[in-house]
């Protein structure tokens, strides 16, 4: 080796440990993708399990706003209707759900029973009240699913043919329910206690991601699609909480929710989207949940709109807006991605 061979590495050595030592600050973009989708996974499940707890705390107050009404005759009925929309508004965050912890989608049915085409849920609670037993909670589980959840304690605070302010036994019923449900609640919040998600890969978080979002805008579509029917012949019994008349409102709720999913603190859909240069489809999306929420009906109930030809055209107005924003998911977001948006059980129902 030269002199200046010499010379020229010893000078060099103290640059080439320190370009050694360097932390890579410059991510490529595929290790980018992979860190975004890695924050979205644990973001997204933050806010299904914070949910899940938020619903079962609800149902816990509704247990004892029944018992309270019931027993203590601490509550009035409008507190206890209070605090019956308390717990549907929570639902909403999980209604309609297809992606997510087993043990917690096979609950579904059990929480709320709907859409009541035949009116099974009135014809259950007739026949369980009918019933000379004094219902427990445990009896409660073993019966319908109908008679389990939230629609059930709709019905004994709403419809006409309960009895819930004068019979004893309809009361204590409607404690069983409210524990019932509650005991549901908390089998959900235990399934959210781990990440359902982890193993999977970044291509199949994207497919799942996207899929989750999907499938619950379905569902909140077909909760207007259903009512409104054919046109001119709308059917609004087939309204979600149609005895309450808090749809439209409960819908509202849906659709925030679905907006905290897709953002998810800044770790969704959205940034996954833009980290991978699909900025405008981002900006639609983005620009489409604005603009839905800021245009929301300030009617309450679906069923209270279809009455009239003005309220049937505001439904219809809202179930093309959502329809607008579920292209743009299905179509837009799903090629930009390259994923396949999968089957769910509310097709085809």
């Amino acid at each position: 080796m030269t002199l200046f061979s010499y010379k020229h590495l010893l000078y060099m050595t103290p640059l080439l440990w320190g370009c050694q030592m360097m932390p890579n600050s410059v991510q490529s973009p595929v290790e980018k993708l992979a860190d975004t989708n890695w924050d979205s996974k644990n973001a997204v499940y933050e806010i299904e399990k914070a949910s899940a707890a938020k619903f079962h705390r609800n149902t816990q107050r509704l247990s004892q706003a029944l018992t309270d009404y019931c027993i203590a005759e601490q509550d009035s009925k409008a507190e206890v209707k209070q605090a019956w929309s308390t717990v549907m508004h929570s639902w909403m965050a999980l209604q309609g759900q297809e992606r997510g912890p087993q043990q917690a989608l096979d609950l579904n049915w059990n929480i709320q029973f709907w859409p009541d085409k035949k009116n099974t849920l009135g014809r259950k609670m007739s026949e369980l009240l009918g019933d000379s037993q004094t219902w427990d909670s445990k009896g409660i589980a073993k019966q319908s699913v109908t008679v389990q959840g939230v629609g059930a304690i709709e019905w004994l605070l709403y419809d006409e043919a309960s009895d819930l302010a004068t019979n004893s036994t309809t009361c204590q019923t409607a404690i069983a329910i409210g524990q019932t449900l509650q005991s549901h609640a908390l089998a959900i919040n235990e399934a959210w206690q781990s990440n359902p998600w982890l193993e999977l890969s970044a291509q199949q978080w994207r497919s799942e991601y996207v899929s989750l979002l999907s499938n619950q805008l379905d569902y909140s579509m077909k909760k207007l699609s259903r009512p409104l029917a054919k046109i001119g012949q709308p059917k609004p019994y087939f309204a979600e909480s149609w005895r309450a008349k808090q749809s439209m409102t409960q819908l509202k709720y849906n659709f925030q929710a679905l907006q905290k999913l897709y953002l998810a603190d800044g770790h969704g859909l959205d940034k996954i989207l833009r980290d991978n240069g699909s900025t405008q489809v981002a900006d639609s999306i983005g620009q489409q949940f604005s603009n839905v929420l800021a245009s929301w009906p300030q009617q309450q109930s679906v069923f209270d709109l279809l009455q009239t030809k003005q309220g049937y055209r505001v439904v219809l107005n809202q179930y093309h807006k959502l329809e607008h924003l579920k292209y743009l998911l299905d179509e837009n977001a799903a090629v930009e991605l390259g994923i396949v948006i999968g089957f769910n059980a509310t097709d085809g129902d």
